[in-house]
């Protein structure tokens, strides 16, 4: 239709030309109905009837503009409407979700006994909110001899699909005769929205082998399921060849962007984003979730409220994700203003988002507070309110959380049981383990592999390998993820061999194996000092093309840090990726357990140049090599700015390892000073060193102090005792040592005797004190004679030494 002026308007009402008219107002004034009511009003008073024609341009155009309730006023008044009427009308209720009017208008046009074709099919499938919907559309599809039709089957795919129906939308893609790329990329989108990423890669692929049409939404579609980066990296170059990229298709640039953060290839995120030539807020989204850190994120979210594109719910739990730590708290209360402010703070994801930031960040009563402000929750909301408190060792306020939740009669999740069962573990409580499987069967979620492999986790922890091994016995289908779990609780547990065994009945079944099961089994390497079986695990891991994996990464690099093979692990640290701090700490950790202090501290100082934000374990390995060094002003130093510069809290271990160095030093009333101004109370371990360190330097007074904090904390603690005992002896207090020995009976103590082991050949040979059972007892004995003999020849060369020098 020709657009006319408000001149040419005039002239067509004074020649009472009214349906002209009534057709041409619509273009006058698109989005107000003024012009149309007047000359509508106009038209009826002349006597003209609204025929078919008319009404189905005026019932498109109000539709379109979600004028709904004037569209079906003008099909009232429509002398014999046709189909094409009833389209255009059908079509608009379906563009605005109303499912209840979209079928009432098919019904009613059924009565009247006016076919439907395929465009009141494809709307009446639109207009489809649930499966039963879909599947009554699906059925007058096949009454009508329509169902296979590429046009049809395209709409029906995705129905199902988006409702979680994969099987259903297979069904119709395999009975459509006449497939297209519209149909294709339907199911490639529909396999990928419910996590079926190889189906829908190979759907893709037999799409391009049949020489279909690649157009950008089928690009999308793949794009959307990938994890690897070499795949995504095609597909960015299909797209470029096709001409779809540097604004050409904005959709398809989000979702590489979000592609290649998924991957972790963030440069390449970056690069994708600084292509589009006008970003949107999805391109905005995006690039702040491939920020490399928080304040890179935060400068991104600041630069695009500069630039005044509007926030949306995604933005914000996307910048909220990246700025997760204590350092941050300010930023982040100014966020959550701006929630208020713009009316996302009722949002139930952004409400989620900052429950889970907050309690990363430690602050529990600002995670409790959102969430009891928040006038809607999901599961989401009470996992993660569990999560924090869990996460900070409030083991029972999260409990409390949890059974306020029962009694709300509100049925918990997977991720609620397992984030109880691994609260159950932490707390070694097997009778709260026990309960929560009872109830995962009674959910029906044994059927869930994260469930089972919760499960074999919680029971390892519990040291209840008996119950491990028999879910993962009991499991219909045994599968990587619940095999890892057993192989990581044996290893947890001490069982190495067990979990070589299994590592190896895994490999006989030519079972699948990743990235975590050869970093498990390399941590039982390492913890047996195994360097040989580390070896051969180390070039298994590169045949199988797992040597890059981040997880084994870090595991070579801890085991021959283990197994004193320093240079074995710098090799293996050169190979990891800068991205990956877990091989960062490895390396610092294994320095420090070699005396290398100044070895760490470069590595430390690589990181910060490279941007790699420290943790509290890369802290841990820089305050153990300063113990190990005696570096107390270096201590210091860590242990006052791990907060200040990165916001890493300080845990108890951090105060350990300053109370074993100035324990060491003999700086014992510095020690205390450190453990009086513990933000958090001391544990066994800070008292048992800190009265290991009074054994060494006789301080009786601060011995005692120690001992009876410690034993106040475990009572049966029989090592206290015998420092104790020791400390009494060593100042002559032999009554004190009496009554605390005559203590010890009493309490059917008895100190574990000391014992050494070493492994030759494969095989691992133990001794305890003055053991005489090992079969070559007799030449060990006489070899250590040996050693004695010439300990004391090298000790009066010394001597000598030391005398002649005295005398000239």
């Amino acid at each position: 239709m020709k657009k006319l002026g408000f001149p040419q308007f005039k002239i067509l009402i004074s020649n009472n030309c009214y349906p002209q008219a009534l057709k041409s107002s619509i273009a006058l004034s698109p989005f107000s109905p003024v012009f149309t009511d007047q000359t509508y009003a106009l038209f009826i008073k002349s006597g003209n009837v609204l025929d078919r024609f008319l009404s189905s341009a005026l019932i498109s155009h109000f539709s379109k503009i979600n004028d709904l309730p004037r569209a079906l006023n003008f099909l009232r008044y429509t002398h014999n409407p046709d189909i094409v009427t009833y389209n255009a009308l059908i079509s608009g209720f379906a563009r605005f979700s109303q499912p209840h009017a979209v079928f009432q208008l098919f019904n009613e046009l059924r009565h009247l006994g006016l076919s439907p074709d395929v465009f009141t099919l494809s709307s009446l499938i639109k207009g489809c909110d649930n499966l039963s919907k879909n599947a009554i559309a699906h059925g007058v599809c096949v009454r009508l001899g329509l169902a296979s039709q590429a046009f049809i089957v395209s709409g029906l795919i995705e129905n199902y699909a988006k409702h979680g129906d994969v099987g259903s939308s297979e069904r119709c893609f395999d009975e459509c005769f006449d497939v297209d790329n519209v149909s294709f990329t339907a199911m490639v989108c529909g396999y990928m929205w419910n996590e079926e990423f190889e189906k829908g890669k190979r759907t893709f692929a037999l799409m391009r082998s049949l020489g279909l049409e690649l157009n950008e939404f089928s690009l999308t579609g793949v794009v959307g399921g990938l994890f690897d980066v070499r795949e995504g990296e095609q597909i960015h170059g299909v797209a470029i060849k096709l001409g779809f990229l540097y604004g050409s298709s904005l959709h398809l640039s989000n979702a590489l962007i979000g592609m290649y953060s998924r991957c972790g290839s963030k440069v390449d995120a970056v690069k994708a984003f600084d292509e589009i030539p006008e970003p949107d807020i999805v391109s905005w989204t995006e690039r702040i979730g491939a920020a490399n850190d928080g304040d890179e994120a935060l400068q991104c979210f600041i630069v695009l409220l500069s630039i005044g594109i509007d926030i949306n719910e995604y933005t914000l739990i996307n910048i909220l994700s990246a700025i997760g730590a204590l350092k941050f708290i300010n930023p982040v209360k100014q966020i959550q203003a701006l929630c208020h402010k713009t009316g996302y703070s009722q949002a139930v994801s952004v409400g989620n988002a900052l429950i889970f930031m907050y309690g990363k960040c430690g602050r529990l009563r600002d995670a409790r507070d959102v969430f009891d402000e928040m006038t809607d929750r999901d599961s989401v909301s009470w996992n993660s309110l569990i999560a924090a408190y869990s996460d900070n060792g409030f083991i029972s306020e999260a409990l409390q959380v949890f059974s306020r939740m029962r009694d709300l009669a509100l049925q918990p999740t997977i991720y609620t049981l397992a984030s109880i069962l691994e609260i159950a573990s932490t707390m070694n409580c097997i009778k709260k383990a026990m309960q929560i499987h009872s109830h995962v069967i009674k959910c029906g979620f044994m059927s869930d592999d994260s469930m089972v492999s919760s499960l074999i986790t919680a029971y390892g922890r519990c040291n209840h390998m008996d119950d491990s091994q028999r879910i993962l016995t009991e499991t219909d289908k045994v599968n990587l993820m619940n095999t890892n779990a057993m192989m990581s609780s044996l290893v947890r547990g001490g069982f190495y061999a067990d979990a070589f065994d299994l590592f190896r009945n895994i490999l006989r079944s030519s079972f699948e194996v990743d990235g975590k099961t050869f970093s498990v089994v390399l941590k039982a390497c390492g913890a047996m000092t195994d360097i040989e079986q580390g070896r051969a695990i180390h070039s298994l891991s590169l045949k199988s093309g797992f040597a890059q994996d981040r997880y084994v990464e870090s595991a070579l690099v801890d085991i021959y840090c283990k197994c004193g093979s320093i240079r074995d692990a710098e090799k293996a640290f050169g190979s990891a990726s800068t991205e990956n701090l877990a091989a960062w700490n490895a390396m610092i950790i294994g320095y420090a357990q070699h005396g290398c202090y100044e070895k760490a501290c470069n590595i430390f100082a690589r990181m910060s140049q490279l941007g790699v934000e420290p943790d509290e374990i890369t802290y841990l390995g820089l305050l153990t090599s300063c113990c190990h060094a005696g570096q107390v002003k270096e201590a210091r130093y860590y242990l006052e700015n791990m907060f200040e510069v990165h916001g890493v809290i300080p845990r108890l271990e951090h105060y350990a390892c300053m109370v074993d160095l100035l324990g060491r030093l003999g700086l014992l009333a510095d020690a205390k000073e450190i453990i009086d101004g513990m933000p958090v109370e001391p544990d066994v371990q800070i008292w048992q060193i800190l009265l290991s360190a009074c054994n060494i330097h006789r301080h009786v007074e601060l011995g005692r102090v120690a001992a009876s904090k410690l034993l106040e904390l475990q009572p049966e603690n029989e090592s206290a005792y015998v420092l104790l005992s020791n400390l009494y002896a060593s100042a002559g207090m032999w009554n004190a040592v009496g009554n605390l020995r005559k203590e010890m009976k009493e309490k059917v103590l008895h100190k574990e005797p000391g014992s050494s082991w070493i492994q030759v050949g494969g095989t691992t040979h133990k001794f305890l004190v003055n053991d005489i059972s090992h079969p070559l007892n007799k030449e060990i004995y006489m070899e250590l004679i040996k050693l004695y003999e010439q300990m004391l020849t090298s000790l009066q060369l010394e001597q000598d030494s030391l005398l002649y020098e005295s005398m000239h």
